[in-house]
């Protein structure tokens, strides 16, 4: 038996400063993963191919948010999670099932909520007074940020009752003469275990007592670097992950075709 499938590539290239923002695996990957796995546990195929596919279909259950953000560079965990398991609201669409508000504005409503987080999170472990430098970062009150550029890839409409999870990363690492910030961010669909939308933003470092472009601070570059460097630690591990997970799917549908 033969499956009808688009093929699913491997590996991931990690940069040393800069991320590449095109997709390494295609956008449909995991799904379509997911959907192999299924038909691997069907009547059709001896019950050791079904125990086996289904084992490893609840390790794609248990650790898709890794193996789709992670494997990509971006931070899974709670604290790092933007808006986490977050439930559309009815309200939000009209009586003909679309967004009140169009798809665009409720993606930035989203964004904006998860850079903050993001920026807050650096703060963890600082002194008080470098804390309260990282807090009014996201503010206008002294140094601050000015967002120059932000670009959104539309992957399918979210809709009711589905839940998401928003993902954020540097796309670089800020140096000590750097007057922006590259970032990414992620919004994830729960229902579909897909990539819903893409946003790509470029934020200038701006001093609003000075009123001119500046740099960050010292401790902040370094904060800054150290969250780039976890990064590509995790996207190696989970494009590991994603590999092994691919293979053995692999492995499996050509031992029982």
């Amino acid at each position: 038996m033969r499956f009808a499938q688009r093929p699913i590539g491997l590996a991931t290239r990690i940069y040393s400063r800069q991320y590449s923002t095109s997709q390494a695996l295609p956008s449909r990957w995991f799904a379509d993963l997911q959907t192999q796995l299924k038909e691997l546990t069907t009547e059709r195929y001896p019950k050791e191919c079904a125990e086996q596919a289904q084992k490893l279909y609840a390790f794609s259950e248990q650790n898709w948010l890794e193996l789709l953000a992670g494997q990509q560079g971006f931070l899974t965990e709670k604290k790092w999670r933007g808006i986490d398991n977050h439930q559309l609201l009815w309200g939000d669409m009209d009586s003909m099932g679309m967004y009140a508000l169009p798809f665009s504005r409720l993606c930035l409503t989203f964004d904006r909520t998860r850079r903050v987080k993001f920026i807050h999170n650096h703060s963890e472990g600082a002194t008080e007074e470098q804390k309260s430098q990282w807090l009014d970062l996201p503010t206008p009150r002294g140094l601050g940020l000015i967002l120059k550029s932000i670009t959104t890839e539309y992957k399918f409409p979210l809709e009711f009752p589905d839940r998401i999870t928003v993902f954020y990363k540097l796309l670089e690492a800020p140096t000590h003469e750097s007057t922006s910030l590259k970032k990414e961010a992620w919004i994830l669909s729960e229902t579909h275990r897909r990539l819903a939308a893409k946003l790509i933003e470029d934020t200038a470092i701006y001093d609003y007592k000075s009123a001119k472009k500046s740099v960050l601070k010292p401790f902040m570059v370094e904060k800054f670097q150290k969250t780039f460097k976890l990064q590509q630690e995790r996207q190696k591990k989970y494009t590991e992950e994603a590999d092994k997970l691919i293979k053995a799917v692999e492995e499996l549908k050509t031992k029982y075709q």
